[in-house]
C-alpha cells in the first residue's frame, strides 16, 4: 500500500492547469452530499500500479481538487489474497471490503461479476442528475456497460484498447493489390496477404504478406480465431468444437501462407529480430495495437540495431471481423472501468475522481496520444496525419469467448491450453514441411485435442478433490 500526498501536484504543466481550472463547474443538485468546504479526503484506490495511477490520474485530478490524497493499493496484493482453489470472484468482493476500497479501477470480466454482487455503487441516477455527458463515448460502450451491469450502469471508462490492421500503402501500390477495408473477415485478410509476392528468397529481404513474427503460429491462427468468434471448446467444457469447416477453413489457409513463406513466422528456438516486422516495412500487413505506430516511427529513426527504415506510407483499417456480427469485435475492449464501493464512506470524492478520470477533461488528454486510446471519440486526434477511427469503428463484442473462463468456470487444467498450442503447432509445422496435407493434419489434430482436453478436465477434477 502506498500514501501518496500533494508533492506531487506540481508535476503538470501550467497550460494543462489552466485549461483545467477553466472547466471546473459546479455540479447541480445531486443524491450525493457535496465535498466539505476544504475539499480533504482520503480515496483509497485499487490500481495495478501506484505510481502509474499517479502519472496518469492522480496529478492531474489533484489539479482540480488539491485536498483529496490517495492509498493506492496495488492488484498484486489482492493476487497474495486468492489461494490455490479460491472463487476469485468472490474474493475479489471480500478483498475490496477488508481494505474498505472507495474507487477500484477493474477490466471486464471483472466489471460483469462485481455488478452482480451488490458491492457497487449504482451510477444511473447520479449520471442523470448531474448531466454527466456520455453522447460522444465510442460505438457500444454505455451500451456494453449497461448489458454487463444486468441493466444498470456501475463503472464508467474513459479508454478503449483495441487493434487496427495496419497495411504498407506502397506495398499494395507496387504488388497492383487493392488495400484493405474495414469489417473484413479474416478469410479476406488471408487471401490478400496470399497474393503478395517477394522478389527474394532469402528470408532477410523477403516481402510477406502478413506480419505475424510476434506470436508463435499456433498462438496467431487462435488470434485469428477469436476474431471470428470461433469457439474451442463447448461451454461445459466436455467437447472440443473445432471440427467445424469454418475452422478447418482457417487451420488450411494459414498452414498454406506459412508453407508458401507470406508470413514471417517466428520460430520458437530463435525469435526473429525486429528488423523483418511491419515496421521495418517487410510486410504489407499487420494486426496490431496503435504502439505499433510508435514501432514504425522508431523504426524509421534507427530501430533497435540503427539502421534506418526506409520511409513507407502506411494507413489503418478495422481489425477482421466476424461476418455474422460485422460491427462488433472482442479486439475492442473497455479498458480500465472505474467503480465506487457501495460500502465508500467517501462516495461523494469518489464520485469526483471517476467523473474526472472518464470525463472529458481526460479525454483531451489521452486523445493526443498514441499510447492510450479514448473512449469519447471526438476527442481522439489524428496521429501522424492519420484517422483514429480504424480503432473506434467496432463496439466491444456482447458475448466474446474466452477460453480460460470456459477452463476455470469447469475446472479444467491449465494443461489444456498448453496441450493445445504444442499440438496445434505441430500440426501447422507438419503441413509447413511438406510432411503432411492441411486436410491430413486438421482431421488428425480433432480427435487430439478431444483426448487432451479430457485428460485436463480428470487432471482438475483431481486438483479440486485434494484442496477440499
Amino acid at each position: 500500500m502506498y500514501k501518496w500526498a500533494r508533492p506531487w501536484k506540481l508535476v503538470m504543466g501550467l497550460s494543462l492547469v489552466i485549461s483545467l481550472l477553466a472547466s471546473c463547474t459546479g455540479g447541480a443538485q445531486s443524491e450525493l452530499p457535496e465535498l466539505p468546504k476544504e475539499g480533504a479526503a482520503t480515496l483509497k484506490v485499487m490500481f495495478h500500479n501506484a505510481e502509474i495511477f499517479m502519472s496518469e490520474y492522480g496529478n492531474t485530478f489533484n489539479v482540480k481538487f488539491p485536498e483529496v490524497e490517495f492509498e493506492v493499493i496495488e492488484s498484486t496484493e489482492f493476487e497474495s489474497f486468492v489461494k490455490p482453489g479460491d472463487d476469485r470472484d468472490k474474493k475479489l468482493v471480500e478483498f475490496i471490503k477488508s481494505k474498505n476500497i472507495d474507487v477500484a479501477i477493474l477490466h471486464q470480466s471483472q466489471y460483469e461479476h462485481l455488478s452482480a454482487s451488490g458491492t457497487l455503487y449504482k451510477l444511473d441516477t447520479i449520471i442523470q442528475e448531474e448531466k454527466y455527458p456520455v453522447d460522444d463515448f465510442a460505438p457500444g460502450v454505455m451500451d456494453f456497460l449497461r448489458e454487463k451491469g444486468g441493466n444498470a450502469i456501475y463503472g464508467l471508462s474513459g479508454t478503449i484498447s483495441s487493434d487496427a490492421l495496419f497495411y504498407n500503402v506502397d506495398l499494395f501500390k507496387q504488388q497492383g493489390v487493392e488495400v484493405p477495408t474495414h469489417k473484413m473477415s479474416v478469410q479476406q485478410v488471408m487471401d490478400l496477404a496470399h497474393r503478395f509476392k517477394s522478389k527474394s528468397n532469402d528470408d532477410k529481404d523477403r516481402v510477406y504478406g502478413l506480419h505475424t513474427e510476434y506470436m508463435l503460429p499456433a498462438e496467431y491462427v487462435l488470434h485469428l480465431g477469436s476474431m471470428s468468434n470461433l469457439q474451442i471448446v463447448d461451454q461445459k467444457a466436455e467437447k472440443v468444437v473445432m471440427d467445424s469447416e469454418a475452422w478447418k477453413t482457417l487451420f488450411e489457409k494459414y498452414a498454406l501462407l506459412m508453407k508458401n513463406k507470406k508470413i514471417n513466422v517466428q520460430d520458437a528456438n530463435n525469435h526473429m529480430s525486429y528488423g523483418q516486422g511491419f515496421a521495418a516495412g517487410k510486410a504489407a500487413m499487420s494486426i496490431n495495437y496503435y504502439w505499433m505506430i510508435e514501432e514504425i516511427k522508431y523504426a524509421m529513426q534507427g530501430g533497435y540495431d540503427g539502421n534506418k527504415t526506409k520511409p513507407f506510407e502506411w494507413n489503418m483499417v478495422s481489425v477482421p471481423v466476424d461476418p455474422a456480427n460485422p460491427d462488433e469485435s472482442s479486439r475492442v475492449r473497455i479498458a480500465e472501468i472505474f467503480v465506487i464501493s457501495n460500502d465508500s464512506a467517501n462516495k461523494r470524492a469518489a464520485w469526483e475522481l471517476v467523473k474526472f478520470s472518464t470525463g472529458q477533461e481526460m479525454a483531451r488528454i489521452h486523445g493526443r496520444t498514441s499510447w492510450r486510446m479514448t473512449s469519447r471519440v471526438k476527442y481522439q486526434q489524428p496521429i501522424d496525419g492519420k484517422s483514429m477511427e480504424a480503432f473506434t469503428i467496432l463496439r466491444p463484442a456482447k458475448n466474446s469467448y474466452s477460453l480460460d473462463e470456459v477452463l476455470y468456470k469447469n475446472n479444467v487444467s491449465k494443461e489444456f491450453i498448453s496441450s493445445l498450442n504444442t499440438k496445434l503447432g505441430a500440426a501447422l509445422n507438419a503441413v509447413k514441411d511438406g510432411k503432411k496435407s492441411a486436410e491430413q493434419a486438421f482431421n488428425e489434430l480433432i480427435p487430439e485435442l478431444q483426448k487432451a482436453l479430457e485428460e485436463a478436465k480428470r487432471k482438475g477434477a483431481e486438483e479440486k478433490k485434494k484442496k477440499k
